[in-house]
């Protein structure tokens, strides 16, 4: 039976414990770990659109880098130190995946790692292989008109 496999990718934070910034299932399911909103000049201070922009993108870099995209994000957990914030959150969420909606949560927690405001986790699939890169059925090349 094929294992997990663990991603990795440099344009999210490594992670700080014995875990992975995700894994994709034999099934091609992606399952993100939480992503705090660490780097690109965001700080606990930041504003909380800037905190969840900078989260989101993180579970983008490692969707994309496990096989996803934006529009393969199935859900997401949003996790706030205020649910006054929501608002705002959903504004960001909305800027982020545009007309793709994928199911969420948003569940109010007493505290993050850092004393950030947000964080998220998320669930995607990976893409399938372009036909291009295919390999045909059997092994066998398929020829004009159907004949192998």
């Amino acid at each position: 039976m094929p294992s997990l496999r663990p991603v990795t990718t440099a344009a999210a934070p490594a992670p700080f414990g014995h875990y992975a910034q995700a894994t994709v299932t034999p099934d091609g399911t992606i399952w993100v770990s939480a992503q705090l909103p660490i780097g690109g000049g965001v700080l606990a201070e930041s504003t909380v659109s800037d905190q969840t922009r900078q989260a989101l993108s993180h579970v983008l870099s490692v969707v994309e880098a496990a096989g996803g995209q934006a529009d393969s994000v199935a859900r997401v957990t949003l996790y706030l130190t205020d649910i006054a914030d929501w608002e705002a959150v959903d504004a960001v969420f909305g800027e982020v995946f545009g007309a793709h909606r994928p199911a969420r949560a948003v569940v109010q927690v007493t505290g993050l790692h850092h004393g950030f405001s947000v964080a998220c986790d998320a669930v995607a699939h990976r893409l399938p292989p372009s036909p291009s890169h295919q390999q045909p059925s059997h092994g066998a090349a398929v020829r004009e008109g159907g004949r192998r």
